[in-house]
């Protein structure tokens, strides 16, 4: 036997699968995130998939082929500042633009909650203090023209300065280096020869990019990570080793692959977790025969939506993480503080759900670790939607009364006259309307009609709530993957290898051909040579080309893909046309300039090389006696506003073909779906969960839609 091994670090629970290759049998395991440590949580994890599969979790490690790890890492360490000490260099009189960030650094990343208490707002402590700033007495210009040459002496006076400075890491972001980079590497080169312990990001290598606050970002960041980061992985990659893995370890990357471990960057993995769960939604889509998607990921800590056209998920050019804006290429992903940990609270009167979220230490009250606030899994938990013998297949049990005294002392006492019921009801109502509001700015205000796509839900929560945020946008069907629980884990053993390269070049379009072409022919020699030294055969890669593209003397860019021909006659107009329409999709019809104010900001290649991709087994066949359920329940629902006793199922004891009419509860190993009244749930013959309306809508939704 030959596994296939997926295992995703959440803020809350660490998630694993593995597959077994002969038989496409899944293995799933979940297990709280452990800190300071969370390597502790992927042993736990271990040890549940090796038990499900029959084996040891060393026979397991040693017949594994693919083993890749997601990680919050890079994120939690500067959300918690606990990076390492730090040093900046770059050109003399730019000393400040860290500090200085752009626009909207004051902003940046906050939700609009808390956008509107604007004094209350402020830019984020530096992750390099002035006094680390080291001026350098060099200038290029934004044609790649050195103005001022950088001496030796200039050399050697910046590493003086950094050596005094006793660092972990040092940036090196000089201005225009992305045209002429021979600065910085002269500097990097310098460094690594007489301060080889210090680790060294030169944003020229990292993101050669107009933008210099951005790219200055991007470099700090990643120096900043950099050392934990390297640590970290080190440590996994010799303990699973010493464990009997083989296999090279693979990381997720935010854009949705997988890349070898020497050949990540830590920046690249910033929201890789979810980014996982969109490429595995891409292959779902493909099982369904459907094109369009809104894809919903509801853990412990987050929703995160994000929307996949014509099988294709969306994708951006930056990121925000600390309220630092970074030029890194990722799965555009728009998220909000609501999952199953956050924080319920009264705020003058009004009831408040999030963005603080309990995580997994100490967790919601009901997992009794020493959790005070209640949550929207107490809530879950106490409107009956959660079987306190069945957290986690049976494996962790649930303080029923715990939480509902929790949810009476901070809530129901001071909002609801001491009714817990209601306040539990109001504060699961709360959470899905912030879910239903955050897919309506992802899809109605890019132009897009939610009720057009399908739904996919997947994460811990996201069943639980899916039927509930699914009905208030009206939209056609909700799809439950098999593996929801921990779809992001399996989205990553599903990944192929990726990498995204780009170079900044800002000219008119159509622009030269010629020239554009030599850009991405750089690009893509880049892209091969990578992949060739991550064991990747000419025949299994595959490039894709794109072009970053704006009006002139605008700010909103958008990435367009650039198809064979798209550089000739009417190829070339026919890229403007799709960018001018895409414009006009997300922006409005009047909000275009004409097609002679179109430019090129960026061009960029996406390289993917092939990796073992599991064949996943489908389920049994129903027979053609009902699905029968395992007992009942009491269950508040918000369509009768009252507990109704309401059918429960086993989710792995049901085949292809069985049909529940709501209300209804299938309950999973690590998370249960939840079947409203008037809605039906079809299991297909991959054992993913179908959920539709058993009526016709009479506001504005078409037959059969939620």
């Amino acid at each position: 036997m030959t596994y296939v091994i997926g295992i995703d670090v959440g803020g809350t629970f660490t998630d694993g699968v593995a597959i077994d290759q002969e038989t496409g049998q899944e293995a799933i395991g979940k297990s709280p995130t452990t800190y300071p440590d969370p390597f502790g949580g992927v042993l736990a994890v271990l040890d549940e998939l090796a038990d499900v599969h029959g084996t040891t979790p060393e026979a397991l490690l040693g017949a594994t082929i693919k083993f890749v790890h997601g990680t919050t890492l890079t994120s939690n360490v500067v959300f918690e500042r606990s990076g390492a000490p730090l040093a900046l260099m770059t050109t003399d009189g730019f000393g400040d633009t860290l500090l200085m960030m752009s626009g909207k650094g004051r902003v940046a990343g906050l939700s609009l909650l808390e956008r509107r208490h604007f004094r209350a707002t402020d830019k984020p402590s530096p992750l390099v203090p002035r006094r680390r700033v080291i001026e350098v007495a060099e200038r290029v210009d934004a044609d790649g023209d050195v103005v001022v040459e950088l001496t030796d002496a200039a050399v050697d006076d910046a590493v003086d300065r950094l050596a005094a400075m006793e660092v972990e890491a040092c940036a090196i972001a000089l201005l225009w280096s992305f045209r002429n980079p021979s600065h910085e590497r002269r500097l990097r080169d310098a460094i690594a020869r007489r301060l080889p312990h210090v680790h060294v990001t030169i944003s020229s290598d990292l993101a050669p990019l107009l933008g210099e606050y951005e790219r200055s970002a991007t470099a700090a960041v990643n120096a900043y990570v950099a050392p934990a980061v390297k640590r970290y992985l080190e440590t996994v990659d010799d303990a699973l080793r010493s464990r009997g893995l083989r296999a090279p370890l693979l990381i997720l990357q935010s854009s949705g692959g997988v890349a070898a471990a020497q050949e990540t960057e830590p920046v690249q993995t910033i929201e890789s977790g979810p980014a996982a769960g969109v490429r595995g939604s891409v292959r779902l889509l493909e099982q369904l025969g459907e094109d369009h998607a809104i894809v919903t990921d509801v853990g412990g800590t987050t929703f995160k939506v994000t929307l996949v056209e014509d099988r294709r998920p969306a994708l951006t050019t930056e990121t925000v993480l600390g309220q630092y804006s970074l030029a890194v290429p990722m799965i555009d992903i728009v998220s909000i503080g609501a999952g199953g940990g956050s924080i319920a609270w009264e705020d003058g009167g009004r009831l408040r759900v999030g963005p603080r979220s309990a995580g997994s230490t100490p967790g919601p009250v009901a997992y009794a670790r020493g959790g005070t606030e209640p949550t929207v899994t107490d809530a879950d938990l106490v409107l009956g939607y959660l079987d306190p013998e069945f957290f986690l297949g049976g494996r962790m049990q649930l303080d029923v009364e715990a939480a509902r005294e929790a949810i009476r002392t901070r809530i129901a006492d001071p909002l609801f006259g001491g009714d817990v019921l209601r306040a539990a009801a109001g504060i699961r109502e709360v959470i899905d309307t912030q879910m239903a509001d955050l897919i309506r700015k992802a899809s109605v205000e890019r132009g897009h009609d939610p009720r057009e796509f399908v739904v996919l839900a997947f994460g811990g929560a996201g069943p639980v709530h899916c039927g509930a945020y699914g009905a208030e946008l009206g939209v056609r069907r909700l799809v439950v993957p098999r593996s929801a629980t921990v779809y992001s884990a399996l989205g990553a053993a599903v990944s192929d290898l990726q990498h995204s390269f780009q170079l900044s070049r800002q000219v008119p379009a159509p622009g030269d051909p010629e020239l554009i072409r030599a850009d991405f022919g750089e690009l893509e020699t880049r892209a091969r040579d990578v992949l060739a030294r991550e064991g990747v055969d000419a025949p299994g890669v595959k490039l894709v080309r794109w072009a970053g593209m704006r009006y002139r003397r605008q700010f909103h860019e958008l990435r367009i893909p650039v198809m064979p021909g798209d550089l000739n006659g009417k190829g070339r107009d026919d890229l403007i046309a799709r960018f001018e329409r895409e414009y006009a999709n997300r922006y409005g019809d009047a909000a275009g300039h004409g097609a002679d104010r179109v430019e090129y900001v960026r061009f960029g290649v996406d390289a993917y090389g092939a990796t073992h991709e599991p064949a996943l087994a489908a389920v049994a066949e129903a027979a053609d006696a009902p699905a029968t359920p395992i007992g009942h329940r009491g269950v508040w629902w918000r369509e009768t506003r009252e507990v109704m006793q309401s059918a429960v199922y086993r989710g792995t004891e049901l085949a292809a073909g069985a049909v529940l009419e709501g209300p209804a509860l299938i309950e999973h190993p690590g998370t249960t779906i939840a079947v409203h009244p008037g809605q039906r749930g079809t299991v297909d013959r991959f054992g993913n969960t179908i959920i539709e309306s058993m009526e016709e809508r009479h506001d504005g939704g078409r037959p059969g839609h939620l």
